[in-house]
């Protein structure tokens, strides 16, 4: 066990059992999971991996429930003192009972089996290490080993458990002089045939962000104005996590399109199934039309009630904070904004913000609606990231 040979396991990738289990969870749909963390486990013996698992969909099994019940019945699992020579990889402190827990206590199913050791890549805001005390107590070696790459799995959660309120990103693509609409010379119209402000690849950027986040923010105004379609326009071939533990893997597989998007929210691997997020709308549903290209179907998804098969809520309600709240009820840990400057503007303005992404097209547009009302300005915010693509500027501002 002390010379761990990693190339012994056909589905391994290189770079550590725990850069291992945490590249399986980064293919997960954080859609299916949210509110709870993307997850992943591995379990080694002798350098081997003989057994892989994530947490797939909120409500069914844990990632260590997964990867122990996918053990071969009929490989070294009966042989007696199997679990003594057992390592488990887990990306996030495994979980244990508290109330309105949907599924058994992760940590009770190590305290059964007794591996001899338990690596932990992170702590669950939850449980802040108690977890890992009770394995020590009961003889289990545990090993803290922070990771970067699980730390970043799941960037809303630690949010979500602590304030009880959904992380929101206000987006807004703009002019180089502020502005998210054009005027004709001379009128106050808005001049026609600007369908977008920003380029195909910051286009594509927010799609990669429409598919971390749990939900989107739009209002009835925006959708009556443009009919988007608030979805995931991405590539759509069969889940990488899920073909893995199947043993269907192909070289084209190891190294999948680097994603464009590498801001705030670290992307699970471009070139995967990935369901749309759910839709936030303030105002009534009756003032839409039901052709709105909103009530398409997703993909994939959650099962809704006549809105194809991903939630849409309404709120009519200019109280955005309780909107928020009623979002933490159901679950929706994080909110992208998909509207226009005056909700974004009041956001900011009732402090509801967490951080502001900018698409700075290169254009003067002179005349035209700002991209922030009424001199809101960002110096709650400190500037995190600043990326040329091809043209357009992207910064991200994250609260201070």
């Amino acid at each position: 066990m002390d010379n761990l040979n990693p190339s012994r396991s056909p589905f391994f990738k290189g770079g550590g059992f725990m850069d291992h289990a945490a590249d399986l969870a980064s293919q997960v749909d954080p859609h299916l999971t949210a509110p709870n963390p993307r997850v992943g486990c591995v379990v080694v013996c002798d350098g081997e991996i003989l057994a892989s698992g994530v947490h797939e969909k909120f409500g069914e099994p844990h990632a260590e429930v997964n990867s122990i019940s996918s053990l071969n019945p009929g490989s070294r699992v009966k042989e007696p003192g199997f679990w003594d020579q057992c390592e488990i990889y887990i990306t996030l402190e495994p979980c244990d009972h508290f109330q309105g827990k949907k599924t058994p206590s992760c940590t009770e199913l190590l305290l059964k089996h007794k591996p001899k050791k338990v690596i932990v890549g992170s702590l669950d805001p939850q449980f802040g290490g108690k977890n890992l005390e009770k394995l020590k107590k009961a003889g289990i070696e545990v090993v803290l080993e922070k990771n970067e790459k699980c730390e970043e799995l799941n960037p809303f959660f630690a949010h979500f458990v602590k304030t009880k309120m959904p992380y929101v990103t206000v987006k807004m693509a703009q002019s180089l002089d502020g502005r998210v609409t054009k005027k004709i010379p001379g009128s106050g119209i808005p001049e026609p045939g600007i369908d977008y402000i920003s380029n195909e690849i910051s286009r594509q950027k927010v799609h990669e962000m429409r598919a971390q986040y749990s939900a989107l923010l739009t209002t009835v105004k925006t959708i009556l104005a443009d009919d988007p379609q608030l979805n995931c326009r991405l590539d759509n071939p069969p889940s990488l996590a899920k073909r893995e533990m199947e043993g269907d893997f192909s070289k084209e597989d190891l190294n999948p399109p680097a994603p464009l998007y590498s801001g705030a929210v670290p992307l699970f691997q471009r070139g995967r199934n990935t369901s749309d997020p759910q839709i936030i709308v303030l105002g009534k549903k009756s003032d839409i039309p039901p052709s709105a290209r909103i009530f398409l179907s997703s993909p994939l998804g959650r099962g809704s009630e006549g809105e194809g098969n991903r939630k849409i809520h309404f709120f009519d309600t200019h109280d955005l904070k309780s909107v928020l709240a009623e979002c933490a009820k159901m679950g929706i840990d994080s909110i992208m904004t998909e509207c226009g400057p005056t909700v974004a503007t009041e956001l900011l303005k009732s402090d509801l913000v967490d951080e502001v992404q900018l698409f700075v097209a290169p254009e003067i547009f002179g005349k035209g609606k700002d991209a922030f009302l009424n001199n809101a300005i960002l110096q709650d915010f400190h500037l995190h990231e600043v990326e040329n693509l091809q043209g357009d500027v992207w910064m991200r501002f994250v609260r201070k």
